[in-house]
C-alpha cells in the first residue's frame, strides 16, 4: 500500500502547520514510520481488518518487540480527517485511565495518518449486544455491570478529573472496547472537545455524533455540555439493560427508537419486567436491575438539569456491584415473581438521593404522562446531590 501526493502552496502550508501542530500535541507518543507499519499489518492484509468506520480502517498487528496493537488509518486527505486526527492525539496524550484506551504512537509520513494503540482483544460493547459476538459470547447481568460502571468511570475522568475538562462527543456502545476479562475502555477520541470552565456553560460546535446517542439539546441548538455526554451515556445503559439497539427500524411501529420506547417501561415494575434483555433470563438480581433503570432514566432526561453528573453514576453503580458481588457470594441471584415487587421497593432506599426520587412516584404512579415520560417533575429529586467522587 504506497500513498503519494503533491502540494500546492496552500497544501504545503497547511501540512507545515499540521507538522508543528503534531510536534506539539504527540507527547511521549511513539513516531512510527510507514514501513514499520506495513510489516506489522503484514503489509495491510485483509485478514487483519478488525474493523471500519466512517474514519477508515482498523487493522491488528505486532510490534518488533512482541507487543500486540491496533492501527487506526485514517482514509480521507482533507484538513477535517487532519482536524479530528490531530484532536485524537492531543487528548490522549494527555489523558491517562485505566477506562481508556491507551494511545501508543502515531506515523504521519506524506500524506498517511495512522494512531497505534493498545490492543483490545475482546471486541466492543456493540458487537456483544446486537453483533458477531451476541451468541458466542453472551453478557451475563454481573458483567453488563462491571461494564457500565468501567465506562462511567471513564467518561466522569474526561468530565470531571482531566484538565481541563473534556467532553467526548461520540460516546457509544461501539466505542467501548473490552478486554478478555470484561474490563472497558473507552475509544475514539476524534470528536471531543474541551469542555467549558463551569458545569452549565456549554460550547458552541457543529452538531457530530451518532444518531440515537446524541442529546436533544445538542442536536437542536448545536450547545455541547458534559451533561449531553450523561445522556449518551444513558442509550448505552439502556442497551445493556434491554439488548436492544438505540435506533432499530425492524422493531414495530411506535418501538424503532430506544429511548421513547423505554420510558415508560422504565416507570413500573410490569414495565420492567417487559424491558430487560430476554437473553438475561430470569436468574437476576431484580432489585439490581431496578436501580440501573432508575440511574439510566435519570441520564437520558430531556431537560440537561435534571441529569446527574458522571461521578454521581459512578457512586450508584459501585453500590449496584457491590450488591452484586454479594449477592453472587451468598448464592442468591435469583428472584421469584412474587419477590419481585418488594425488591423494586427496596431498590429506591438503598439509591443515592439523587436517583431515590424516581421510585417513590414510580412504584405505583400509573397515571404518568407517556408522551413526556420520565420527563415528569414528580418523578424525579435532582436537588440532592450526593459526592461527586470518581473512583
Amino acid at each position: 500500500m504506497l500513498f503519494t501526493g503533491t502540494a500546492g502552496p496552500s497544501a504545503t502550508s497547511a501540512s507545515t502547520s499540521f507538522r508543528s501542530s503534531i510536534a506539539a500535541y504527540a507527547g511521549s507518543a511513539k513516531t512510527f514510520s510507514m514501513n514499520e507499519i506495513e510489516k506489522a499489518t503484514d503489509n495491510f492484509h485483509p485478514s487483519r481488518i478488525l474493523g471500519e468506520g466512517g474514519f477508515g480502517l482498523v487493522y491488528s498487528g505486532n510490534l518488533e518487540d512482541g507487543s500486540k496493537v491496533a492501527f487506526k488509518v485514517l482514509k480521507r486527505e482533507d484538513h477535517h480527517g487532519d482536524r479530528e486526527f490531530l484532536s485524537e492525539v492531543e487528548m490522549l496524550s494527555r489523558l491517562h485511565h485505566r477506562n481508556l484506551v491507551k494511545l501508543i504512537g502515531i506515523c504521519t509520513e506524506l500524506s498517511f495518518r495512522c494512531l497505534v494503540y493498545e490492543l483490545i482483544p475482546n471486541g466492543s460493547v456493540e458487537s456483544h449486544l446486537h453483533g458477531v459476538d451476541r451468541e458466542k459470547s453472551p453478557l451475563d447481568w454481573s458483567t453488563r455491570i462491571k461494564i457500565a460502571l468501567g465506562a462511567a468511570r471513564g467518561l466522569a475522568y474526561l468530565h470531571e478529573d482531566s484538565s481541563p475538562h473534556v467532553i467526548h462527543r461520540d460516546f457509544k456502545s461501539s466505542n467501548i472496547l473490552l478486554e478478555n476479562d470484561f474490563t472497558p475502555k473507552v475509544s475514539d477520541f476524534g470528536l471531543a472537545r474541551t469542555a467549558a470552565d463551569e458545569d452549565n456553560r456549554h460550547i458552541s460546535t457543529r452538531v457530530m455524533g451518532t444518531f440515537g446517542y446524541v442529546a436533544p439539546e445538542y442536536a437542536m441548538t448545536g450547545h455541547l455540555l458534559v451533561k449531553s455526554d450523561v445522556y449518551s451515556y444513558g442509550v448505552v445503559l439502556l442497551e445493556l439493560l434491554t439488548g436492544r439497539k438505540p435506533v432499530d427500524f425492524s422493531q414495530p411501529p411506535g418501538q424503532e427508537n430506544l429511548v421513547a420506547w423505554a420510558r415508560p417501561l422504565l416507570t413500573s415494575r410490569e414495565g420492567l419486567e417487559a424491558l430487560i434483555d430476554p437473553s438475561l433470563g430470569t436468574n437476576i438480581p431484580f432489585d439490581s436491575v431496578a436501580k440501573v433503570a432508575a440511574i439510566a432514566s435519570m441520564c437520558v432526561q430531556p431537560e440537561v438539569s435534571d441529569r446527574p453528573f458522571m461521578g454521581e453514576v459512578v457512586q450508584a453503580l459501585k453500590l449496584v456491584c457491590n450488591e452484586c458481588d454479594e449477592a453472587k457470594e451468598a448464592g442468591s441471584t435469583n428472584s421469584s415473581q412474587e419477590e419481585l415487587s418488594s425488591d423494586f421497593i427496596t431498590a429506591s432506599e438503598q439509591l443515592p438521593d439523587s436517583f431515590r426520587g424516581h421510585f417513590a412516584a414510580a412504584n405505583y404512579d400509573y397515571g404518568i404522562d407517556i408522551e413526556n415520560g420520565l420527563a415528569a417533575s414528580e418523578l424525579f429529586s435532582s436537588s440532592a446531590r450526593f459526592g461527586r467522587q470518581v473512583s
